[in-house]
């Protein structure tokens, strides 16, 4: 009971510091006007956010594999609760942005901490769901924290989101300091080490898997207000609608996906979802037509694309147990560049064809992310299995 509860803590924190990110996007006419700074510029704090995190947490994960998981984590909280006041008192565009890379250096080793200890503290036989637990947290900040952002940030001040932020972060920090066990300081990892985890065939065609699922998903994404608007023909309130109630299943994907795991093993778990994933975009274009065609296509879309995450998370835990911390850092890394990609391919399409043709283009890279991840599962599990992070061999 203790461990489930501990598991819920850190998925709350998942969801402050994944709203920490996202809610921006809801409030940044807000920062552009208070900084007398233009939206453009503004959005270059995005940018920051992400270059930061993708860069920054392979490295400072391998600079503090030797500390002790609990330590590190609190630590990184510590520095999230910081780059939440800096924000808050942010006086200039500058210091804005300072805030956006302290608060993005100590988001990756959040993200990726929280998820080895909350799959440490699970039993053997729940593991995949420990991780489903955390993620489901990041998911549910896509679906709240934007709209809470900009409701907070419209009747109070765009600062007193960070405000918050900081003192709930607070409030967790005591709990978890509470709640954690002491839990062991992850094998060391030298730079020499880290280059050696690039020439690893099946940990590298595994980070594929996450390149090309996440900037098929992103590629499509990042323009589904004005797909749905050119091919159903519905307005921005509906879409906004639309977008929320398909939030909802992308956190019932990610607790799917951690029950999947558990239930089938992340193999079978993670090419179905791929499959599925791949399908809903290829029937998007023609579903579109239509406002229930649309939302029916749009549920299977979030579901499938939010189940790969924890299955691929625990399918690379199970390559290299002994540092799952770094690998777990590159999977994030991955994922940064995946979606800064796939924003970028996507209005490309858009500019040179049509939005309509998104759709099959996105089920393109999921189909290339369905074949590296054959290619990975094909390779010999190497150094130890997955028994060893108490499942039998897939």
């Amino acid at each position: 009971m203790r461990r489930g509860f501990t598991i819920s803590m850190l998925a709350f924190g998942g969801f402050l510091v994944g709203t920490a990110e996202m809610m921006v996007a809801g409030i940044l006419d807000m920062v552009a006007d208070d900084l007398h700074v233009s939206v453009g510029l503004a959005g270059q704090s995005v940018t920051m956010y992400a270059l930061v995190f993708a860069v920054g947490t392979p490295v400072l994960i391998a600079a503090t594999s030797r500390l002790e998981r609990k330590t590190l984590l609190l630590s990184a909280f510590a520095v999230f609760i910081a780059g939440n006041v800096l924000a808050c008192l942010s006086a200039s565009f500058w210091w804005f942005m300072f805030s956006r890379a302290v608060l993005a250096a100590s988001a990756g080793i959040i993200v990726v901490v929280s998820l080895t200890v909350g799959s440490r503290l699970a039993s053997p036989d729940q593991r995949g769901s420990a991780i489903g637990t955390v993620i489901m947290g990041f998911s549910l900040s896509l679906v709240l924290g934007v709209p809470l952002g900009a409701l907070i940030g419209e009747e109070y001040g765009w600062k007193m989101n960070f405000a918050l932020l900081a003192a709930l972060a607070f409030l967790l920090w005591i709990a978890l300091w509470k709640l954690i066990p002491s839990i062991g300081a992850d094998e060391s990892v030298p730079l020499k080490r880290q280059l050696s985890a690039l020439r690893n065939r099946k940990t590298v065609s595994a980070l594929f898997v996450t390149f090309f699922w996440i900037m098929g998903y992103q590629l499509v994404f990042t323009y589904v207000s004005p797909l749905l608007r050119t091919s159903a023909g519905i307005d921005t309130a509906m879409v906004s609608t639309a977008l929320l109630v398909c939030g909802l299943f992308s956190v019932a994907g990610s607790r799917f996906g951690g029950f999947g795991a558990d239930r089938w093993g992340s193999v079978r778990t993670i090419l179905f979802s791929l499959a599925v994933h791949a399908g809903a975009l290829l029937a998007l274009p023609f579903t579109s037509a239509s406002v229930a065609g649309a939302l029916m296509t749009l549920a299977v879309w979030f579901g499938a694309a939010w189940t790969t995450t924890p299955a691929q998370q625990y399918y690379l835990v199970s390559i290299s147990p002994k540092t799952a911390d770094f690998v777990l850092s590159l999977n994030n890394a991955v994922l940064q560049l995946g979606i800064a990609v796939g924003a970028a391919v996507g209005g490309v399409v858009v500019q040179l064809s049509s939005v309509r043709l998104l759709g099959w283009v996105g089920a393109v890279l999921e189909g290339l992310g369905f074949l590296a991840a054959v290619y990975s599962f094909s390779r010999k599990n190497a150094p130890v299995s997955e028994k060893s992070v108490g499942r039998k061999k897939e």
